[in-house]
């Protein structure tokens, strides 16, 4: 039994052909492995899955050659076999860590971790950063009101990490054998080894991938023309989405800071638009803006390193020609 055809048997669950026993067998996998949803019945995570739990099943079982035989004759009735064997160990998988006293990572203060099905989970509050060594000894920076998630151990020269959400800086270790991939919902960002920091954060109208050092490709996940070919960006590249257009701009890029200081504390800002600044205040300093301004089309410029929330909406106000008034953690933009 190979990953293809158990990936043939979903595209056949998928375009609903599977007999009824097919289809439960199928359901029954799903529930197993479900973290937040099915949502990533379509991409890449199915692979990873079966990848990881294939791997697990191949350290406890021995081939053995008349399963190859009958396999040959009929593969379809094997394949439904081993997904109950995949569902079987990651529940057990899953059970596992929930006996274990200490398999759960420890909590810190406005960071929330947790592993489930062999994947480690973590998400991080308004106002709180995160620094996260993966199992290759790459480094991630995670920002402010974020979440990610990455298996246990890389298995089979693959290294996926998923940003659902916020912004992340990735030192990646070199391993030209095993590609190091960030899925977002819009894009897979491959490495080798680099660092690059993406921004996706769903309440801005703009994503960002922009290239530190080292080489990496980008492949659109949800592209408008099929053909679409992945990008290549070189050291300070850049490539922006806006949402709202659709719009995909490569761009150069000579000064980083605006880009990678968020992970020293430092707020700044080149021509940032006006969801970019007051999502960028929010995350520092942990509370709600409001903007009911008419001002909305900013291209705001400007760095804050150790000034205080009051100095910093001051100068933006005072620059973008606002107003704003601030009641503790709420503040109104006029």
């Amino acid at each position: 039994m190979d990953i293809l055809q158990i990936k043939n048997l979903l595209a056949k669950y998928q375009q609903g052909n599977c007999t009824p026993a097919e289809s439960k067998i199928i359901e029954d996998w799903l529930d197993a492995i479900k973290h937040d949803g099915r949502e990533h019945l379509k991409d890449d995570f199915i692979e990873d899955q079966l990848w990881l739990t294939k791997s697990r099943i191949d350290e406890l079982m021995r081939p053995q050659p008349a399963v190859s035989r009958q396999m040959n004759r009929n593969w379809l009735a094997i394949a439904a076999s081993v997904l109950i064997v995949i569902g079987s160990s990651l529940a057990t998988w899953s059970l596992y860590f929930k006996k274990q006293p200490n398999a759960q990572p420890a909590q810190q203060a406005g960071i929330e971790r947790h592993i489930s099905n062999g994947w480690v989970y973590v998400q991080t509050n308004k106002g709180i950063t995160d620094r996260i060594k993966l199992p290759d000894g790459s480094l991630i920076t995670l920002d402010a009101s974020s979440r990610l998630r990455y298996p246990i151990k890389f298995v089979n020269h693959k290294r996926p990490v998923f940003l659902d959400e916020g912004e992340a800086l990735f030192d990646v270790a070199k391993d030209r054998s095993s590609p190091f991939t960030v899925y977002t919902t819009k894009f897979a960002t491959t490495a080798l080894g680099t660092a690059f920091n993406i921004r996706s954060y769903s309440k801005e109208h703009k994503v960002s991938i922009s290239l530190i050092h080292g080489k990496i490709r980008i492949d659109d996940l949800q592209p408008a023309v099929k053909s679409a070919a992945p990008k290549i960006l070189l050291p300070h590249q850049q490539i922006v989405l806006n949402k709202l257009s659709g719009q995909l701009t490569k761009t150069n890029f000579s000064n980083e800071s605006p880009i990678t200081s968020w992970k020293d504390g430092i707020l700044s800002f080149q021509d940032a638009t006006v969801d970019q600044v007051i999502n960028s205040i929010e995350n520092r300093f942990n509370v709600v803006i409001q903007n009911h301004s008419k001002h909305i089309n900013w291209s705001y410029t400007g760095t804050f390193k150790d000034e205080s929330l009051s100095d910093v909406l001051k100068t933006v106000c005072l620059t973008e020609g606002i107003t704003c008034s601030i009641n503790k953690n709420s503040i109104t933009l006029n």
